[in-house]
């Protein structure tokens, strides 16, 4: 014979409707009690769920705009710290270009500044020649003509780098257990990029030191000596070669 089992919320009716949830056998009317009562439940789930919904939609989306997020600052900051330091090489560069450029002016107006000079030694000594409006007319024609070629503009080279910027930062999310204090390793710089001229090539002088005082001179050598002398003593030295 079946043992019988009297329904848990009332006592007195014999249970014959199990509950396949919670495992109690009901009887007919508390059973279905019992089927009210999770209806009310689930309604009341139902109910908490929508309203967690609309905070959601109202209220929490908004938070998750990226732009809103400490590491948006972060990643702002890592970018504008870049670029300062992409303009800090690139002015390094500027300088040495700069310096480049006034070598070559330097050598230019070195070359003009000598021509001028020797031309007004010319004209208060009145000691020139042929051959010395010759030579002055060549160094002048050969000035005019660099600046026609470039001759001597600089001969620059960039010599850069391609960075791999992509290791440089990263945004990685974090798991479960995962300290956040544990910052990963500052990116590196990008290297600082030398500018390398290549040398410029400059007509070496054919000035000639003068045989008596030393100083640069554009006067040919001496017939009887072969000796090279200034205009002054050249004319100096053919003087006193005349008393001999």
């Amino acid at each position: 014979m079946a043992t019988t089992m009297l329904c848990p919320d009332c006592d007195k009716q014999e249970g014959i409707v199990p509950c396949l949830g919670c495992k109690k056998v009901f009887c007919v009317k508390h059973f279905q009690i019992h089927r009210q009562n999770l209806s009310l439940e689930l309604e009341h789930v139902v109910t908490r769920r929508n309203t967690l919904q609309e905070y959601y939609f109202n209220t929490i989306v908004s938070t998750f705009e990226p732009t809103k997020f400490e590491a948006w600052n972060i990643i702002d900051q890592w970018e504008q710290d870049i670029k300062e330091q992409a303009r800090q090489i690139a002015d390094q560069a500027r300088k040495q270009l700069d310096q480049y450029s006034q070598q070559s002016r330097t050598q230019i107006e070195h070359k003009l500044n000598q021509i001028t000079e020797t031309i007004q030694q010319k004209m208060e000594r009145e000691n020139f020649l042929e051959e010395d409006i010759e030579k002055l007319t060549h160094q002048i024609d050969e000035i005019d003509e660099s600046f026609q070629n470039k001759k001597y503009y600089p001969r620059i080279e960039i010599i850069s780098q391609p960075i791999d910027w992509n290791p440089a930062i990263q945004v990685k999310l974090l798991v479960e257990n995962e300290s956040i204090n544990e910052k990963p390793k500052p990116p590196t710089p990008p290297p600082i990029v030398p500018v390398v001229p290549s040398k410029p090539k400059y007509q070496p002088s054919i000035q000639q030191k003068c045989y008596t005082c030393g100083t640069d001179t554009w006067q040919k050598e001496c017939k009887c000596c072969s000796h090279t002398y200034c205009g002054w003593h050249l004319k100096r030295h053919l003087i006193d070669s005349k008393k001999h």
